[in-house]
């Protein structure tokens, strides 16, 4: 016992080790945004929006729990993940428990090591939205039902012999109750797991009528307590248009076992092939029969992998079936992590049940060497260690020269397993793995925008995730919901451009809301591109309704470049430094933006096309993009009048991200022109 709790308090510290780093690495994505942003409302608010599911379709519980937790510790980034955080950790020790009552301490410890390391698991421990939650009550919930039914198992093994009588739990049943209310008013998919309790005790206990009343009870109290939430399920469910259960079945199955073996991970292709694979494989090793040198004790409830299979498959059953009402029951994956311990348990039982067999045939091939009792001095005293280890089962260290068995071989399957899990954790904090980056968006903004600028958020619904980040300057607007193609755009738009020199429109989730972009063209088609940025799941572009003006802006450097054909350089304005790489905006190379400020002195019978080029010794390091929506576009030069206003180009130039650290010379120049000027120079780090 002092050696499992030691090992478990282990795997608990590891838990939380991986669920605390690099905890805000990644920004608030809307739906976190979301959560925070109800999380701060009033209670009767919060539970209006819970119980009606009109502006919200989730329910209340983790938006109650989360503003009672924003009192003490406040709404920011790292304290509104931290309850996430708290129920990651705690699921393991539940899944330690329900693994040893089911199959016994190691399998219990293994499962709970798997979890410990689960890429989908990790991530969902550090988002503040209610699916830890959820699947942590589900596993309670299973926990607190098996301490119920454990009086179920003990009975005699003479058939004469009635069952031992029937002992309830009474703070057994009221967790199960409460665990399964938590997990309901969390999620859902919580729920999904009574069905597979219900059938499970029908065919493991066909004799205990006082364990299924018992059940039923409970269920049917979980049942009325979220009774007003599900009448509202029922009845929005309605409203989305129908799915096809059977279409696309497969293709379902290999996209969850994917998500939650490999998750966000930007490994290579043979890699996210390999994991879920393997992890699929051992879980269903696990219903190999036992070895016969493997007798280990009866576990503490009947049917183990029949329960785990039902845990695992029944919320993918019941969501298939809902597609017949609304082709959204399979809108994410991560409606389903309550699926994910089950594989898991699943998983490390397939990999005791392979490494017995393992240790069996070596077992066998040792007794019948000659020379057995020469053995290797490594095997010789791992044999000490094997015979007093909690992890390896009585018949193994009672088994004739069995001890001797490798160690390595004994554990090697769960090493496999183990790695394989793990290496896909690492990928979680990296820029590929990013939902939307909205602080960096904001933080970009903040930087470049102008007091004067006007910021566009749309839809207008995902301004929460913007509006926690942002407190820069500029004048925000949030205009649309949904666009179509009967929506007008020109009234509400016009009152938005006003008299802003620069529209910044940061865009996201427009599938649905916009798919064809008709807010973005409606500003492409007037005004010239100032920039476009595309961090990970948002669009942000600028736009310049001011780009003729009547006099050089303060923050532009005053020139006096001629060019043959009449066009004059006024003035411009460019970075000092810049970084030759970027692995968030565009990646893999790094951008350097410049403002150029042209001016006609005379008529200009062509079309003229500048070039700005970063130029170091060894020749161009950089070039400006080409854009078919610029100022000298929309406002070709062959149209200017001589002493005319100055048009303002922005101009993008994209670094070559092998560009060594130094100062490099700006350069502009004319398209089919030999004439060159320098503009200065520029730092690339």
């Amino acid at each position: 016992m002092n050696t499992y709790r030691r090992w478990l308090i282990a795997l608990i510290l590891i838990a939380f080790g991986l669920r605390l780093y690099n905890l805000t690495y990644h920004s608030l994505w809307f739906d976190e945004a979301v959560s925070v942003y109800w999380a701060r409302q009033s209670l009767p608010r919060i539970l209006e929006v819970g119980f009606t599911l009109q502006e919200d379709r989730l329910p209340p519980l983790y938006y109650l729990t989360l503003k009672g937790w924003g009192a003490l510790a406040g709404f920011g980034e790292l304290a509104v993940r931290l309850p996430s955080v708290f129920y990651g950790v705690l699921l393991i020790p539940v899944l330690a428990g329900i693994g040893a009552m089911l199959f016994n301490r190691r399998v219990g410890l293994f499962a709970a090591a798997l979890a410990a390391v689960n890429p989908f698991l990790v991530w969902y421990s550090q988002e503040a939205r209610m699916y830890a939650p959820a699947v942590f009550f589900g596993a309670l919930a299973v926990w607190a039902l098996l301490k119920i039914s454990e009086s179920a198992s003990q009975r005699t093994s003479e058939p004469a012999r009635q069952p031992s009588p029937f002992i309830l739990h009474p703070s057994a049943l009221i967790l199960f109750v409460a665990a399964m209310v938590a997990g309901l008013y969390s999620h859902l998919y919580a729920g999904f797991l009574l069905p597979a309790l219900g059938l499970w005790l029908v065919i493991a206990y066909p004799w205990r009528w006082q364990l299924w009343l018992l059940f039923a009870a409970g269920g049917l109290l979980a049942a009325l307590a979220y009774a007003p939430i599900l009448l509202a399920i029922w009845r929005f469910s309605g409203e989305s248009v129908p799915g096809s259960p059977l279409a696309g079945l497969p293709e379902r199955v290999s996209w969850l076992l994917t998500a939650f073996t490999v998750w966000k991970a930007p490994l290579p292709g043979w890699l996210q092939t390999i994991v879920p694979l393997t992890v699929a494989l051992f879980a269903l090793l696990a219903f190999l029969p036992q070895p016969s040198a493997f007798k280990s004790p009866p576990p503490a409830a009947r049917f183990p992998r029949l329960l785990v299979s039902l845990l695992l498959v029944m919320p993918f059953a019941i969501a298939t079936g809902l597609l017949s009402r609304n082709h959204l029951a399979f809108f994410g994956e991560r409606y389903f992590i309550v699926m994910v311990p089950w594989l898991l348990l699943l998983a490390a039982a397939g990999s005791e049940r392979i490494s017995e067999s393992a240790s069996q045939q070596v077992g066998a091939w040792l007794r019948n060497r000659r020379d057995f009792g020469h053995s290797s001095f490594v095997i010789r005293h791992w044999s000490f260690v094997i015979r007093h280890s909690l992890l390896v089962t009585p018949a193994l260290r009672a088994g004739a020269s069995v001890g001797h068995s490798s160690f390595a071989i004994r554990y090697s399957p769960f090493a496999i397993l183990l790695i394989l899990s793990a290496l896909p954790l690492p990928g979680q904090w990296t820029p590929a793995a990013a939902k939307e980056a909205w602080r960096q968006s904001a933080a970009y903004l903040a930087q470049h925008a102008t007091p004067a600028d006007g910021i566009l958020i749309h839809p207008d619904w995902v301004r929460y995730p913007f509006q926690f980040y942002f407190n820069g300057p500029g004048q925000t607007y949030a205009a649309f919901s949904t666009v179509t193609a009967a929506t007008a755009l020109d009234g509400p738009l016009q009152g938005v451009v006003d008299d802003h020199p620069v529209i910044w429109l940061i865009q996201s989730h427009l599938d649905a809301p916009d798919p064809e972009r008709r807010v973005e063209q409606w500003f492409a088609a007037r005004y010239p591109l100032v920039t476009e940025l595309y961090p990970p799941g948002i669009s942000l572009k600028g736009f310049a309704p001011g780009y003729q003006l009547t006099e050089l802006p303060p923050p532009a450097t005053p020139t006096d470049i001629q060019f043959a054909n009449g066009l004059r350089l006024a003035g411009f304005q460019a970075e000092a430094a810049a970084s030759a790489t970027d692995d968030l905006f565009h990646p893999p190379s790094g951008w350097l933006h410049v403002i150029l400020y042209w001016q006609a002195t005379q008529p200009i019978a062509d079309n003229a096309v500048p070039l700005v080029n970063l130029v170091g010794p060894e020749g161009v390091w950089g070039a400006s993009l080409e854009r078919p929506n610029d100022a000298l576009d929309l406002y070709p030069t062959s149209r200017w009048a001589a002493g005319g206003p100055l048009v303002r180009q922005d101009v993008d130039v994209n670094l070559n991200p092998a560009t060594p650290p130094g100062v490099y010379q700006l350069v502009v120049g004319l398209a089919g022109s030999n004439e060159q000027y320098s503009l200065g120079q520029v730092k690339i780090r």
